[in-house]
């Protein structure tokens, strides 16, 4: 089994750690964290370092690592982790959840979490990075950029595209065949029935 350092120990952080458990393929050796102190513990794990530790604990003989920070529309801290991580060398495997249900065919990228009861369905491509979060549901020959964040109980049909960096919130409904942008936030239980270009951010609960 591998050893494997998470970057952050948020309310994310913790969906990520029951994962890892329950799939027992990695041993998580603890988090890396600038904000909180280094007595925090969570189901015995501990802090072992800050981002600028993250060379020392590569060198120290381990390779794996995962972000385990939520995206929730803003920022790129996800992003700039990503590229100190591969710049040292780590290696970002996937993390999905024994009860996902993810096709056959359906290509998952590097970094991508896939949470409880969450569906990835056939032909579907997620991006790296990306977040498919608890109950969400992916469906055949969508695309997910890489960075998006597809949150809790988000349904995207089939054939719709969204672009990176894209925050789709959770009981967000997009309707088949709809292309969402780069770079946008689309609200809470919104229902989204036509393309929306880059960097939007819509609060409709309709949109069409």
């Amino acid at each position: 089994m591998e050893d494997i350092v998470l970057l952050g120990c948020g309310g994310h952080a913790r969906s990520v750690v029951d994962c890892i458990e329950q799939n027992d393929e990695f041993n998580i050796v603890g988090f890396v964290d600038n904000s909180k102190d280094s007595s925090f513990v969570y189901r015995n794990y501990r802090i072992i370092g800050n981002d600028d530790d993250l060379q020392k604990i590569y060198d120290s003989g381990i390779r794996y690592a995962f972000i385990s920070i939520a995206y929730l529309g803003k920022g790129n801290i996800r992003n700039r982790l990503y590229e100190k991580l591969k710049r040292i060398g780590y290696r970002l495997p996937a993390i999905v959840d024994v009860s996902a249900l993810v096709a056959r065919d359906a290509q998952i990228g590097e970094g991508v979490f896939v949470g409880k009861n969450a569906v990835v369905n056939s032909n579907a491509v997620i991006g790296k990075m990306a977040i498919i979060n608890t109950a969400a549901v992916v469906e055949h020959d969508c695309q997910i950029g890489m960075f998006c964040h597809i949150a809790v109980s988000a349904v995207v049909c089939g054939a719709s595209r969204i672009g990176s960096n894209t925050l789709i919130g959770a009981n967000a409904t997009i309707i088949q065949s709809v292309n969402i942008g780069k770079n946008c936030i689309i609200g809470a239980g919104s229902v989204i029935k036509k393309s929306v270009e880059d960097d939007r951010v819509i609060k409709f609960r309709l949109y069409e």
